[in-house]
């Protein structure tokens, strides 16, 4: 049987880490790591291959841009959802996220929310595709 839907944190607040990790919980999804800067968790993600990474651009060593930069040039949890989640949302960030390869970017100030929804989804879809419908007829 699958596992739930497995999501990776990239974040240098322990705080806003316990928070989303949480909130990942809350949504039926598994923590599946967490990692402050951007050598760690390309490390981590390596190794656990996670369903969706949650990506902050400012960390405590590296960037997320880092992070993504190196996902991609070596084609690293190719499979993953890619979330950026920052108090830095120019368009300049936005832009650079996507160029090298996020598949959302969020305003970590207004668009937290979103975020947390789209993962919600994601783990209550995953969820439902492993789900084992029950025969309610014994079989003849």
């Amino acid at each position: 049987m699958p596992k739930p839907l497995q999501v990776y944190i990239v974040e240098d607040s322990p705080i806003i880490q316990g928070l989303l990790g949480s909130a990942v919980v809350g949504a039926g999804a598994e923590l599946s790591g967490c990692s402050a800067d951007a050598q760690t968790a390309i490390g981590e993600m390596f190794a656990l291959e996670p369903d969706v990474i949650l990506i902050d651009i400012r960390l405590a060593s590296g960037s997320g841009f880092d992070v993504l930069k190196t996902l991609q040039d070596h084609s690293l949890v190719p499979a993953a959802t890619k979330v950026v989640l920052t108090n830095h949302a120019d368009v300049e960030s936005q832009s650079l996220s996507l160029q090298l390869g996020a598949d959302r970017f969020f305003d970590k100030s207004s668009q937290t929310s979103q975020a947390l929804a789209l993962i919600s989804a994601l783990a209550a879809e995953r969820l439902s595709s492993i789900a084992v419908p029950r025969n309610s007829n014994p079989p003849v």
